[in-house]
């Protein structure tokens, strides 16, 4: 099959993703994996092909991504236990004061979704949100969006969470380049979606309502003396560890010309930064031992089985991006680029908008976009870098009903469905276009910014 049958083949496999996740409640995995199939098949692939494709494509990304998928959630699990992000949140807090807690809240989740999960990080950090609400006497509405908003940001841009990492590594960038870019993309991005979206809610949509308890949530009760935990300035070291050995391991080397100095920093930067990550775990289960009661074990089980899910829907990804690719339909993309001059920013950009409201997961849908783009980038001579950064920040709207994300924060804060919108959906979607603004400035100046 040739010519824009293909495009219509590739819309009518994001239909049927889209109907079997959300009408069918098909699990991610299987509706990928199948589509996959599918696809090969009506393409005309052979049989053997489309079988080496779909694994090669899950092997691929398991193999460059597991082990530092795996660090990442064990290094939020330890944080988590810790008590380090509550410090983290209660710091920020009395350094912006009461008339910015919404700034408090946006910044705390924008640094403690760099190593844990987005909604492992929503759930621990809701009930502060309350608590903020009554104090300020603001509507919930304003902190909903800043902790929604700065907690997705990092999860969608900053590695080392899954979805910017696999990004990162299938495009084949240099990581120490494409963390501080992120960087630079994705804190204006947070600020505004987030902060200054969330505070002109609460001015001009939101009266303030006393605020109820999350779903499940007993009423407030006085607090018990909480546990040793974690100063906020020991979690910021941990979770600032490896970002800043993979920026120097990639820095250093432009600057000294040692060969024992540029070894060991090729040595932190390999595979996708896997010792910089492990070498961060390693110091974290050492500073965080005291706060932490009884053995790692079950922590690192806990989170393991955790990681497991991700991997195996990073993995399906990696494979219904191969199909696309194998089965020409990456080859007609880049002919439809030459005939209609339409940039490989703007198509990376537009590809994973439909697969993330398609797909519901930002990661998958930034993996599978990063399989069927990569290849062009090599073709067309563009950056991988911006490429990158423009999926990642297409993967933080829509965050429609097909996210878990969606139902998370509107059963857990009793929120309509309409209000979710409002904050969640809409706030992201404001973050977005931010971050795709400050990508395109990237691009326009590429001539004269290092790494790019």
């Amino acid at each position: 099959m040739t010519g824009p049958l293909l495009i219509v083949v590739f819309l009518l496999s994001m239909v049927y993703l889209f109907v079997t996740i959300v009408r069918f409640k098909m699990n991610p995995f299987f509706s990928m994996i199948s589509a996959a199939i599918i696809i090969g098949v009506v393409v005309g692939m052979d049989l053997n092909a489309l079988v080496g494709g779909i694994t090669s494509g899950f092997g691929g990304v398991c193999s460059s991504l597991g082990i530092v998928v795996a660090m990442g959630f064990l290094l939020g699990g330890m944080l988590s236990e810790a008590g380090a992000t509550d410090s983290l949140a209660d710091a920020a807090l009395s350094t912006f004061g009461e008339k910015r807690a919404s700034l408090a809240m946006n910044l705390t989740g924008f640094i403690v979704s760099i190593p844990v999960f987005y909604g492992s990080a929503y759930v621990i950090l809701n009930p502060i949100l309350r608590t903020l609400s009554r104090k300020t006497r603001k509507p919930i509405q304003v902190y909903i969006t800043a902790l929604s908003v700065g907690l997705l940001t990092t999860h969608c841009l900053v590695i080392p969470t899954p979805g910017p990492l696999s990004v990162a590594g299938t495009i084949g960038v240099n990581f120490g380049w494409f963390i501080l870019y992120s960087l630079l993309v994705s804190i204006p991005g947070a600020l505004v979606g987030g902060w200054l979206y969330g505070e002109f809610l609460g001015k001009k949509r939101y009266p303030y309502v006393e605020p109820v308890a999350a779903a499940g949530e007993a009423p407030e009760a006085p607090k018990a003396p909480d546990k040793k935990r974690a100063p906020a300035g020991l979690a910021i070291a941990i979770i600032a560890l490896p970002l800043l050995l993979i920026v120097l391991g990639t820095l250093i080397p432009m600057w000294v010309s040692v060969p024992g100095v540029v070894s060991l920093c090729q040595f932190f930067t390999a595979g996708n930064g896997v010792i910089a990550l492990i070498a961060s775990v390693i110091f974290a289960a050492w500073t965080l031992r005291p706060y932490v009661q009884g053995s790692y074990a079950p922590i690192i089980t806990k989170n393991f089985n955790e990681m497991g899910e991700i991997m195996l829907l990073l993995g399906a990804g990696g494979s219904f991006g191969a199909i696309i690719q194998a089965s020409g339909i990456g080859d007609y993309f880049v002919a439809l680029l030459r005939s209609w001059n339409v940039p490989l920013i703007v198509l990376a950009f537009l590809l994973c908008l439909l697969m993330r409201t398609a797909l519901g997961s930002a990661a998958v849908a930034m993996v599978t976009t990063a399989s069927i783009v990569a290849p062009l980038c090599a073709q067309l001579g563009e950056s991988g870098i911006i490429m990158g950064l423009s999926i990642c920040a297409a993967s933080m709207a829509f965050a429609t009903p097909t996210d878990a994300a969606f139902w998370l924060v509107q059963k857990l804060d009793n929120l309509s469905f309409k209000d979710t919108w409002i904050t969640h959906t809409f706030g992201n979607a404001i973050a977005c276009g931010v971050m795709f603004a400050i990508v395109l400035l990237l691009n326009a100046g590429r001539g004269f910014l290092p790494g790019l």
